[in-house]
């Protein structure tokens, strides 16, 4: 039994020790993580103004007319020729009188002829045309005038430089010269 205490005793020091330990280096590694910064110089090499441009309208000047015109078709005249209903009344009469005589009693003739009819005429439609309808167009042209002005307004510059052997592109409101000032952050892995 005293045998095992020393031992859990032992165990318990050893562990506490080492827990100790690896704290300790945690709070060694999280002061030497942290980023340091600085200041550097990065090279310019090109600076390319952005301008942004704005239309507006303003007074009748001749010299900002713009004319702007669209033309279109318009339906004029529209003439619709049907086809010839006689063919459908004498296709309909003559399906009506040969279904009356496909049956033999009375109930199933005037079936048969009203079948008849309405299969008839539908085949005399056809044979006698569906009819057309034919449509004229002009051609019309709608024009304005517009009076325009244009103001261009410098945004900014798109500008790229070389730092540490590596080119970078950034927007800036101003023209930065033939250097660019660069905060640079440095990390450990």
């Amino acid at each position: 039994m005293k045998r095992t205490l020393i031992i859990a005793m032992a165990l318990a020091l050893a562990t506490g020790g080492a827990l100790a330990d690896h704290r300790d280096s945690d709070r060694y590694d999280d002061r030497h993580r942290d980023s340091q910064r600085f200041y550097a110089e990065g090279r310019v090499i090109y600076a390319e103004p952005i301008y942004e441009t704005y239309y507006y309208r303003e007074s009748r000047s001749s010299h900002d007319r713009i004319e702007i015109c669209r033309t279109r078709d318009v339906e004029i005249e529209r003439h619709s020729r049907g086809g010839n209903p006689g063919a459908t009344i004498i296709g309909g009469a003559i399906g009506a009188t040969v279904g009356s005589h496909s049956g033999n009693s009375p109930e199933s003739q005037v079936l048969g002829a009203i079948a008849g009819g309405l299969i008839g005429g539908a085949i005399g439609h056809e044979l006698g045309g569906r009819g057309e309808t034919t449509i004229r167009y002009r051609t019309e042209r709608e024009c304005e005038v517009e009076y325009r002005h244009r103001r261009r307004e410098l945004i900014g510059y798109e500008v790229r430089y070389r730092y540490n052997g590596r080119e970078f592109i950034t927007f800036m409101d101003r023209h930065p010269g033939r250097y660019i000032e660069l905060q640079v952050e440095v990390t450990p892995r």
